[in-house]
């Protein structure tokens, strides 16, 4: 396998006049229209429920989970911010050839910008790494 480069994305639309019920529903669609587009997506665990608890994978209603080669997080921004366009958002950022995380929360159009210039750093310093090794 090859250590290719890659960014987990976390995000979720923080809408609090919405129902946990709403933002799920929005999420599913995103989802199915994200796997169509070859992503992969995800629904995201909630990885801080107690033991003992009656189900055993508890979903974070409304948040999605994806893992990205480095070179399609600009188009997966793009479409991500589309979709939220005015909408709130909160987006994390984990890019696994580092230690570089980022945490993002605004509207949808404006973590798609911060995603986008984020994700064009990330690459310019693969490049730079590439060419000094």
């Amino acid at each position: 396998m090859t250590s290719e480069s890659l960014v987990e994305v976390t995000f979720m639309l923080d809408d609090l006049s919405m129902t946990d019920y709403e933002r799920q529903e929005f999420a599913s669609k995103l989802l199915k229209q994200l796997l169509e587009r070859s992503y992969t997506v995800e629904r995201t665990v909630d990885r801080n429920v107690k033991d003992g608890s009656k189900s055993v994978l508890h979903k974070v209603p409304g948040a999605l989970t994806a893992l990205l080669k480095l070179v399609d997080v600009v188009d997966f921004f793009k479409f991500v911010g589309e979709k939220f366009a005015e909408k709130p958002l909160k987006v994390h950022l984990i890019y696994t050839k580092s230690t570089r995380e980022v945490t993002i929360e605004t509207i949808g159009e404006k973590a798609a910008l911060i995603g986008k210039e984020i994700a064009k750093e990330l690459l310019d310093e693969m490049g730079k790494d590439s060419a000094n090794g």
